[in-house]
């Protein structure tokens, strides 16, 4: 007779060891993307969502940025949590990600600027030379391409964000960081070659071969949850981010970042 006390005990176990590895050891994912804007190769990598998730296990991370050698690296909000008080996690892995690659770009997530210290965090990353691209577009010239970098804050209004973007043309690569997928694609203008954005996790929990359960302003069984969607002439990407929101649980949905390139 199978002695249930220990056969629940067993699941338990595995369950903690699996979400465990789940939630702390990140995969690196990869996108391909191809665009007749670009002349030679641009390599992004994006960071969404690390909640200053203590668990997180970096030197894989790091070493798999460092490997791709990346032209920039865009973080799409929420790398702390509403609650954080101490951001020094997140800090040291920020200064690790500068000495990889100077060039990188946030947006803030509905996290960031529902913390109360949400101002004293955004100095904090310009203080390590950080670019805040919240509401506000940057030419830039990535490995001989004409890129424009736009970014928008979660609190974005949609009339402001029309205004921004009424001089842009189709000339350059367009890359948008919005931190939620589902509040930007109503304010899309069709000039948006690639949208990166997070917040979703995923979902968090995953169910095989359906997809997310559940995601913040979607709600059940979400449309836009994870990895990459189509929109007219506009490419979405949705990155399930490294972090964890209201208990530290993963299922079949492991902690990651995204190595892009662009040719």
């Amino acid at each position: 007779m199978i002695n249930i006390k220990k056969y629940i005990l067993t699941i338990l176990i595995v369950f903690i060891a699996y979400n465990y590895i789940l939630i702390s050891i990140p995969i690196i994912e990869k996108l391909n993307l191809k665009s007749e804007k670009i002349e030679k190769e641009i390599k992004i990598t994006q960071i969404s969502d690390f909640h200053n998730n203590k668990y997180l296990k970096s030197k894989r991370l790091i070493k798999g940025i460092d490997e791709f050698n990346p032209h920039m690296i865009l973080l799409t909000g929420d790398i702390i949590d509403r609650s954080t008080e101490d951001w020094n996690i997140s800090l040291e892995l920020l200064k690790k990600l500068k000495n990889i690659c100077p060039d990188i770009y946030f947006v803030s997530g509905n996290h960031e600027m529902n913390n109360r210290k949400y101002l004293h965090f955004l100095k904090d990353l310009e203080s390590i030379g950080i670019e805040i691209m919240d509401n506000r577009i940057e030419d830039l010239e990535i490995n001989s391409n004409r890129l424009k970098l736009i970014g928008v804050d979660y609190y974005f209004k949609q009339y402001d964000y029309k205004s921004m973007m009424k001089d842009v043309q189709n000339e350059s690569f367009n890359l948008l960081l919005s931190h939620s997928p589902d509040r930007i694609v109503p304010s899309l203008t069709g000039e948006e070659d690639l949208v990166l954005s997070g917040h979703t996790h995923g979902g968090q929990v995953r169910i095989p071969f359906v997809g997310a359960l559940i995601a913040p302003g979607q709600g059940f069984f979400p449309k836009y949850d994870k990895g990459l969607y189509h929109i007219g002439k506009t490419d979405l990407y949705v990155d399930s981010g490294l972090g964890n929101s209201m208990l530290p649980i993963r299922l079949f949905n492991r902690a990651q970042i995204t190595n892009i390139t662009i040719n």
